[in-house]
Parts: structure tokens; sequence; C-alpha cells
């Protein structure tokens, strides 16, 4: 029998239809005295409801509310109790889910420890006050909640999406949620070469920030406008996530000491207030990534941390960028405005002794790449993919693709899923030679294949995140964490 918890990650990859298919298949479905097991149900019908229509919409949403409710008589919790009276709204049973709301208020009112935590129960208490039909108390529960817990963003989104779900049914207008909203997300880039004692570009910087007011900023630390704009967004109390292709001592070496030694202290006071720090490690069997294709696949993961923390929160992402006046757009830049989310840009001239550390050499065969690998495929596995069926490799009892074009490979995982729901696919995102790839990260993508149980395409954080930038892309969760020789790797399912 499939655990509980695995039926939940495979629901939260975006794959509800599969999570309750084997929620029905290990007997789960049967069990009406575990309260575990009802809250699950109630969750994953509650999917199935978000994705139906008309009368199959408000049946699968009265069929969790039921299993909710079940859950709570066996396990008086405010929880599944507030879920039930939720969704016996969005059911069609208005009278119903009032009946479970002042219930859930009874449960808090007896039990002041219900809940999570001191925001859980404050939103609890506004979202039975909501469906009560007093809006008032739901708001100064609500903002009262969100005051004992202010940075709880995630709990912020999510009660959010839930009051908008409400406020739809109830014909009621949900602009005044848009003040809890978490802040926007902010992907950070630009040039090396600018004069950063130059005031105006500080003036710039202040102002996007201080209009857009961002909580979080993402993108790498390489002097200039990289430290500039993190300065700013450290000032303004973002908290900053940085992603750097390197180790910190040689990333500092290559992008920050040979600009001058006031870049250093700056750097250095950076990275110890970043809230979070990737550093993306070479394999040990690959040589020195060229600076250039390394600072970009750096970027696209910031870029992706950014889009993923914004979706995660229920607000926006947004880029900032600083390029040299006449310069040809960076690739980054086209990459982000190809995703449709905002841009501003900083227009400056760039200093008369600027150099450029991040040239190709015309011998570099290494490129942004993605392997899809399909464990213990043959041909007949394939045909599906038509003509593409002949760029897959041998490996083994294994077929693989190597390609740069990272959405064919993704509509082509998704045409072989459809073939067989049972197929073991991963597709890894790296810095590869596409004529000779490594051997470790063949092994890396057979290892993620392997850990497959069908259904989903596995991949890693690096490549997750690369993948939120595809445009209407899959969607993707993180579902665990993969022991490999080269040490943990944490797993992400593709729907």
């Amino acid at each position: 029998m499939i655990a509980l918890h695995q039926i939940l990650a495979i629901a939260r990859a975006g794959n509800p239809a599969r999570a309750w298919a084997l929620f029905q298949s290990s007997g789960w479905d049967e069990r009406g005295d575990d309260p575990k097991a009802l809250t699950l149900k109630g969750r994953l019908l509650k999917d199935q409801a978000k994705a139906a229509d008309g009368a199959d919409r408000a049946r699968f949403y009265g069929e969790a509310a039921s299993a909710y409710a079940a859950a709570a008589q066996l396990e008086r919790d405010s929880y599944p109790l507030i879920n039930a009276a939720a969704l016996a709204l969005l059911g069609g049973r208005p009278e119903r889910a009032k009946a479970l709301a002042q219930e859930t208020m009874a449960l808090l009112a007896d039990d002041p420890g219900q809940g999570e935590n001191a925001y859980w129960r404050a939103a609890t208490r506004a979202e039975a006050m909501l469906l009560l039909g007093d809006e008032t108390g739901a708001r100064a529960a609500l903002a009262d909640g969100i005051s004992k817990l202010p940075q709880a963003w995630e709990d912020h989104a999510a009660t959010i999406g839930q009051f908008e779900l409400i406020l739809a049914e109830q014909g009621r207008d949900a602009a005044w949620l848009d003040r809890h909203r978490p802040p926007p997300s902010l992907y950070f880039s630009g040039i090396i070469g600018l004069d950063d004692k130059n005031p105006k570009i500080a003036d710039k910087i202040d102002a996007i920030i201080a209009r857009e007011q961002p909580g979080f900023g993402f993108g790498a630390l390489a002097a200039g406008a990289d430290i500039l704009i993190a300065e700013a967004l450290h000032r303004a109390g973002a908290e900053l996530q940085i992603t750097l292709p390197y180790p910190v001592d040689r990333f500092r070496e290559l992008s920050v000491a040979p600009f001058g030694d006031h870049w250093l202290g700056r750097f250095d006071a950076l990275i110890e207030v970043a809230a979070r720090l990737e550093v993306l490690t070479e394999l040990p069997d690959e040589e020195e990534r060229p600076l250039a294709v390394a600072v970009e696949l750096a970027d696209r993961v910031a870029m992706g941390q950014c889009v993923r923390n914004a979706g995660v929160l229920k607000s926006r992402p947004k880029a900032i960028t600083i390029t040299g006046r006449g310069d040809e757009p960076r690739r980054q830049y086209l990459v982000w405005s190809e995703t449709g989310h905002d841009q501003f840009t900083i227009d400056v001239v760039r200093k008369a002794d600027h150099h450029s550390i991040i040239a190709n050499s015309e011998a570099e065969t290494r490129e942004i790449a993605a392997i899809l690998w399909v464990d213990n495929a043959d041909r007949d596995a394939l045909s599906p993919l038509a003509d593409s069926a002949v760029d897959f490799k041998s490996a083994g009892a294994a077929r693989y693709r190597i390609s740069t074009d990272i959405a064919q490979l993704i509509s082509d995982s998704r045409l072989l899923l459809q073939n067989d729901g049972e197929s073991r696919i991963s597709l890894l995102i790296d810095i590869i030679d596409p004529q000779r790839p490594l051997a470790s990260l063949l092994e890396q993508a057979s290892d993620l294949a392997r850990a497959s149980s069908g259904g989903a395409v596995l991949t890693d954080w690096k490549s997750a995140m690369v993948l939120m930038l595809q445009s209407g892309g899959p969607a993707i969760e993180e579902i665990g964490e993969l022991q490999t020789a080269y040490g943990a790797l944490s797993l992400w399912s593709i729907a």
C-alpha cells in the first residue's frame, strides 16, 4: 500500500488524477476510521473539483466537504472542520456551510489552543466569520492573525486563495485582500562596468524598489549592478536569496576582485546578510565551467526561484536590470522578457575602462542543455515521438536525448507519459557538451529516472528552477531527496 504522504506529494506535483487513482487502488478511500486518510481524501476531491465544471464541480466539492467533516468527527480539529464548511458552500450548500462555520467558532472558543499557531487560529476564525456573512469581523480577524506572524508568507497566501474562492461564491468583492498579499519577488541583474559613485544610478534603483516594494530579491553579487541593487534591497528590508555559479571564494576572485578592492567588503557584507545562498557546484569529472555560460545558468536558476516564490505566495514576479547604453540585450534579459513578467530597465553609460570577463571561447562546446532520460525503454516505447525518436541514444536498457530545446523535451516527456503512465523518466538541465556529455551527468539522469514510480517526470532542484521559466509550463513540486554517488539530490516532480 502506498503511503499517504507519497500520494500527497504526487497531488502537490500537479497530478491529482494519478494521486486519486493511487488513493483508491491502495484502499484508502474505504478507510472511514482514519482522520488523516479522510483529510487527504477531502484534499484530492477538492483538487478534482477545481479542474471540473458545472454539476461535476459541485459534486466533487460536496464529496470533499463530507470527507473533511467525517475527519473532524473522528478527531476534533478546526482544520478539517473549517475546510468542510468552505467546501460545503462551494458545493452549493450555504446553510450547511454556516452550520459548520458555527461549529468551528464554538470549537475555537472551547479550545484556544486549536490550530497550528496563532496565525492559523486567527485565520480560521476569519474564514468562519466570512462564511457566516460577517465580512467586517473576517477582515479584522485576518489582520490580527497577520500581525501575529507578519512574515508567514506562505500561510498568508494559502488563506488568500481560500478567501478568494469563498468571496467569488458569495458574489462579493475580493479587492480588500490585496492589502494582505505577500510582497512581490524581484530578480536583479546587470552590467559590471558602471560608475558606482554616480548618485543618479542609486536614485533610480531606490525609486523602483520604493514603488514596487519587493519583499524578496534573487540574483548574484558581481561587482557593479548586482551589488548596487542587492544593497538597495537590503536597505529596504527585502530578503536576499543569492545564487552563485561558483563557490563563494572563486566567484569573489573572478567577478568581484578584478574591479576594485572597494567592492570586496560590500560583497562580503551581502553574503553575510543573505537569507539563502545557493552555489551551483561542478561535478568531479568536470573542468571548470566557462564563466559566460556558468553565469547564464545561475541567472536562469535565480529567475526561476523568483517566479516560483511569487507563485507560492500568490504575488508577482518582477525583474530589474541595469544595461549598458547601446549594448545588445543580454541573453538573460531576453529570457526574462519571454516570461511576460514586468521588467524594469535602467540604462547607463559604461565606464571607459570597462573590460568584459565573460567572452566565450570559439572552441567552447558546452552550453545550457537538457537530458531527457527514459529508463528501460526500447524503440517501441519511443514511438509516440515520431521522427524525434531517432535522436535518442542507447545506454543499456535506457534511452536518452540531449537538446538545448528544453520546451521540446518537456513536450516529448508528456507524450511518453500519455502513452505509458508507468514510464520512468527524468529531465536534467545543466551545462553540457551535447556531443560528449559527462558520464556523471548521464548517471544522475539515470538515478533520477529510476527513482520515479511513474506518472511524473523527475528532476533536481536546479533544473526545476530553470523549468519555472517555461511559459504555460508544467506543475513542479519538491517531493523528497535522493542519495547518489555524487551526494544528495533534491527530487522534484514535473507533472
